[in-house]
């Protein structure tokens, strides 16, 4: 398999406290090839420390989408969250599947915008909702399934 190359929007907080050094630990099946943040310096800095080499830095997400001198096949949402639908939006229209950090959207209908334009464009959404996956979250979604917690009427998160 190809490696898939990655473009990380928004290189700070959590690009740098998980995606970067997840994708970087799994160096035989990604690299990151773009890096875009408003502060230039931030996305300088995550190419050197990150990037395959060759990796472009931009500060405007949509100057980078449409670059043709770089292949991406994903981009990695890691903004604030009010910027989750338009970037990923347009990251679909310029033929990029998305990996979006949680929370999804700001509101319902962003939510519902992102799905359709990834069903429209026939391109992968993914939500950071990795928390699904944890072994106690498993063990109690197969405590439900068996019915074995009694009638759940109440839950706090």
């Amino acid at each position: 398999m190809e490696k898939l190359r990655v473009a990380i929007v928004g290189c700070g907080g959590i690009a740098n406290q998980k995606h970067m050094p997840s994708l970087k630990a799994n160096a035989d099946k990604a690299e990151m090839v773009a890096f875009c943040d408003i502060i230039p310096e931030r996305a300088e800095k995550a190419a050197k420390e990150y990037g395959a080499e060759g990796a472009k830095v931009y500060t405007d997400y949509k100057e980078m989408l449409a670059d043709k001198s770089v292949d991406i096949d994903v981009v990695h949402v890691c903004t604030p969250n009010v910027a989750h639908c338009p970037i990923t939006v347009a990251a679909f229209e310029a033929g990029k599947h998305v990996m979006c950090e949680k929370p999804m959207a700001k509101n319902y209908a962003e939510a519902q915008k992102m799905v359709e334009t990834s069903e429209k464009t026939g391109r992968i959404l993914n939500i950071g909702y990795q928390n699904r996956y944890r072994p106690d979250s498993l063990f109690l979604k197969e405590m439900c399934k068996a019915d074995e917690l009694g009638e759940i009427y109440f839950a706090k998160a």
